[in-house]
């Protein structure tokens, strides 16, 4: 039976918290003096999972349009804008070619080989094609059951996983498409099951002492996973990594609900999305400035970067991204009043 609903009104700041961790983690990743960050993509992709079965609980009203709203206009907008870039200033960009069948293929989230690896002109965006993937086969399992979405979209995911695993080809997009880092949006979704019934048995959350442990097991996990890098490599990055994910999150999750956090982190949350995406051509412009007047990199330095990247976030956030995505979904669906918790909480 699926879970009942848990206060579909709730606002989840919890998981916004998380949402500015993973991105803030990639963020690290591509700063010299950290670099160990990869793992912030597997708690997205959780955390993705998590939302889209949060989101539809009483609805799937309009699911994929704005889902489709919600991503594609900033990641259009960035793309397109890094291609003009490589078209008139070739050397800002040291990978980028301004290639119009690449631009198509980033644009329609196709994925093709770009040197060693599968990246898209706007290079982060190669999760974006998994998040759009899995918007459809998510869509898909609504269609043929509400009810039982998640189940089917799990079983879906986890089969594609095994047809990769055990189908060798050399088809980028059926490599793409197999492999088994799609598992963790199932992962997701399995915390939503477990987080929702918790809700159901104990709508006032977790005891203090419940809290505490779970919120200290929950940041050792975290703590844990920059220095399983090298197991992500060996056992692979949904054991190293998208388990560990999950069940931080889902103890995070609960250790943090209905409680009041720091306003700042909650806005980081609202605005990863635009610090995801944007975040390496800051630190790109940051860096060129920096080695302009001779300042070396220090963990300080270094810390201000990461600032820098959250406040150009937040002000992209504000001033573009959540304009846009209401005047869109103003423009293109119906005017009934929507959740609040699905503006903040859309991943």
């Amino acid at each position: 039976m699926p879970a009942a609903p848990f206060c579909p009104a709730e606002k989840l700041d919890s998981v916004q918290v998380l949402r500015a961790l993973a991105a803030v983690a990639v963020v690290t990743h591509h700063i010299s003096l950290f670099g160990n960050g990869a793992w912030g993509v597997d708690l997205f992709f959780v955390i993705s999972g998590f939302i889209m079965c949060f989101v539809t609980e009483n609805s799937g009203r309009h699911f994929f349009a704005k889902r489709v709203i919600r991503v594609v206009p900033l990641y259009w907008a960035g793309t397109i804008g890094l291609f003009c870039v490589a078209v008139f200033l070739p050397g800002f960009l040291r990978e980028t070619r301004p290639d119009l069948l690449q631009l198509l293929k980033s644009l329609f989230f196709i994925p093709y080989r770009n040197g060693d690896n599968v990246f898209p002109i706007m290079f982060l965006g190669w999760t974006l094609n998994y998040e759009m993937f899995f918007y459809l086969l998510f869509a898909l399992s609504m269609a043929i059951s509400h009810a039982y979405r998640a189940a089917i979209c799990s079983a879906l995911l986890v089969a594609l996983a095994l047809i990769g695993w055990a189908v060798d080809s050399t088809s980028v997009v059926f490599e793409f498409y197999t492999a088994p880092i799609l598992v963790e949006f199932a992962f997701g979704m399995a915390c939503y099951r477990i987080h929702a019934l918790l809700r159901q048995s104990r709508p006032q959350g977790p005891g203090r002492i419940a809290r505490t442990v779970m919120g200290v097991v929950g940041i050792a996990l975290i703590a844990c996973m920059p220095v399983l890098a090298d197991d992500a490599k060996d056992l692979g990055r949904l054991v190293a990594w998208g388990l560990p994910a999950a069940l931080a999150f889902l103890l995070l999750v609960r250790a943090l609900s209905n409680r009041r956090l720091p306003r700042l982190a909650v806005l980081v949350g609202d605005a990863s999305y635009s610090l995801y995406l944007f975040h390496p051509y800051v630190l790109n412009v940051a860096n060129r400035v920096l080695r302009a007047i001779g300042v070396h990199e220090t963990y300080a330095v270094a810390l201000l970067k990461v600032a820098l990247c959250c406040t150009v976030a937040v002000v992209l956030y504000r001033l573009l991204e959540l304009p846009m995505t209401a005047w869109l979904r103003s423009l293109f669906l119906s005017r009934a009043p929507s959740r609040a918790t699905e503006e903040g909480a859309a991943a």
